[in-house]
């Protein structure tokens, strides 16, 4: 037991020494890309400051696994130097069992990124389009979903618009059971329209079956001009896609509340499966990150003894970008729902790990 404890606090100690190395470059590469965007804006030291520690968990984030690699390649590369992988085996040891401590300790990790690192990412993805939003002017038309319906908001020049709505179709493009809130830009009530029906056409929402109130004094709303429309048109700007787009990214939705999301999407009649596919992505973090472990270790259980550690590092790494690709690529069909959503986001990691595992095998057991 005591060599697995020396193993997996080997391991995690250079998890660290790799993911400090990697901060000082990624804070290097934020601050230049943060600087760059508001060196023109002219603003306080403090918003740099803000922007670049908001920026940088998503950055570590996405770099994570890659870090479990190379902390992986380095623990079995020191203990081969060393001629500590001669002495383990030399003691019974078989290189199956060397990983179980690495991959317990990975799959803590993994799961300690889930439920208490997510959230925390999500909160620091918000900040920074709040903080971007209010230098470059693009808050835009912004959709919420909740148990009353969808609310959408539409920026005109000369008034804006809250609309309320009961469910949609997929497409975002014919809303059922609207109301739409109508505000000057000093933000007084102007009027409010009911229908049973909203579609939205090129350059304007068509309401059908509408009822109009339209308020005469602001402080009176007894007085309003209240008066049943066949249709009515309203101007805009946003198309389908839009709409469909305004919707808060899944990375910006804690892993606790994504399910209750998705739910209140499939409720208002929007597609969830953008979502479903980031939820079961996150799911597959340890596995993905076991994976990544595992590959790290594959090439660098046998480099003292025979040589080319250069290129079995290079390889270890380019079979972990090539991860990479295949897992976004496969997500991308699950979005597309070419292939099962499950499939899409378990199989890569998945087969990565057992790849993995029969070239450890094959190496060590022949």
């Amino acid at each position: 037991m005591t060599l697995y404890y020396y193993i997996a606090r080997k391991f995690f100690y250079n998890v660290i020494r790799v993911q400090i190395a990697l901060f000082a470059l990624l804070l290097l590469i934020v601050s230049t890309d943060v600087m760059r965007f508001l060196s023109e804006r002219g603003v306080e030291t403090k918003v740099y400051i803000q922007l670049i520690l908001v920026t940088l968990p998503e950055s570590m984030s996405t770099t994570f696994p890659l870090v479990v690699l190379l902390g992986s390649m380095f623990t079995f590369l020191g203990m081969s130097r060393s001629s500590e992988l001669v002495i383990v085996r030399a003691s019974g040891v078989s290189a199956m069992k060397m990983l179980l401590a690495p991959t317990v300790v990975t799959v803590l990790i993994g799961l300690i990124s889930i439920t208490a690192w997510n959230p925390i990412l999500a909160a620091t993805i918000r900040k920074t389009s709040e903080i971007r939003a209010e230098y470059t002017g693009k808050g835009g038309n912004q959709m919420s979903i909740s148990r009353d319906g969808l609310w959408l908001r539409q920026t005109g020049e000369n008034s804006n618009f809250i609309i309320q709505a009961r469910s949609s179709s997929r497409s975002g493009d014919i809303l059922y059971g609207v109301r739409f809130h109508e505000f000057s830009t000093n933000g007084d009530l102007v009027r409010r329209i009911e229908a049973s029906r909203a579609e939205l056409q090129p350059g304007a929402w068509k309401l059908r079956n509408a009822t109009q109130w339209r308020f005469l004094d602001k402080n009176l709303f007894e007085t309003a001009d209240i008066r049943p429309y066949a249709e009515i048109v309203i101007p805009t700007d946003l198309t389908s896609d839009r709409i469909l787009s305004s919707f808060a990214a899944p990375k910006t939705i804690s892993v606790w509340k994504l399910p209750e999301f998705i739910e209140q999407l499939n409720d208002s009649g929007f597609s969830s499966v953008r979502h479903r596919v980031f939820l079961q992505s996150q799911y597959a973090t340890p596995l993905m990150l076991v994976a990544m472990m595992l590959i790290g270790a594959a090439f660098s259980l046998r480099h003292a003894r025979f040589g080319h550690a250069g290129v079995m590092a290079l390889l270890a790494i380019l079979s972990g970008f090539l991860l990479f690709a295949i897992k976004s690529v496969a997500e991308s069909l699950g979005q597309a729902q070419e292939v099962p959503i499950l499939l899409a986001t378990w199989a890569p990691p998945m087969a990565a790990a057992l790849f993995a595992l029969a070239y450890v095998l094959h190496v060590e057991d022949g």
